[in-house]
């Protein structure tokens, strides 16, 4: 089953970066192709609070580790990736880009990684692994904030 939604991923992800009058950067495009498969790799990883490896991820320690798999430093924390990037609009958004919400309604508070096709990798919270969730589920709508490229 991972193994189709990586395919299906993957076609999502060359269409999305080839089209347009606007051609991204082919490095640009290898790196969030890695970024996508790396985060999909992740998939079923335990939550750990504070965890920054494959032991365990909280969620702007997956999204550290898994941008530094493709060579992207990323800060710790999701306010400071939330700062590291700029505020696109969430129908702009491309995979590799970042998706922040507020839970607390105290700022931001939580991270995923944008794959594309409307789903995302988030690792959610203590109890629970890491998933791929639709961004239009309404618990996640309900706490959506920005969404943010962290790439050029």
């Amino acid at each position: 089953m991972r193994a189709l939604i990586v395919a299906a991923l993957l076609l999502s992800l060359s269409a999305c970066l080839g089209g347009g009058s606007i051609r991204p950067d082919p490095k640009n495009d290898a790196t969030r192709r890695e970024i996508v498969l790396d985060a999909l790799g992740q998939v079923g990883r335990p939550y750990r609070y504070g965890g920054t490896t494959p032991s365990g991820f909280d969620c702007s320690g997956l999204v550290q580790y898994v941008f530094a798999q493709s060579g992207v430093k990323l800060p710790r924390t999701t306010r400071q990736q939330h700062a590291d990037g700029r505020v696109v609009d969430m129908d702009d958004a491309v995979p590799g880009d970042l998706l922040f919400y507020s839970f607390s309604g105290h700022g931001i508070d939580h991270v995923a990684i944008y794959l594309g096709d409307d789903e995302a990798v988030h690792a959610p919270a203590t109890g629970r692994n890491v998933i791929v969730a639709s961004v239009h589920l309404k618990f996640w709508r309900q706490h959506f904030v920005d969404a943010v490229r962290v790439l050029p």
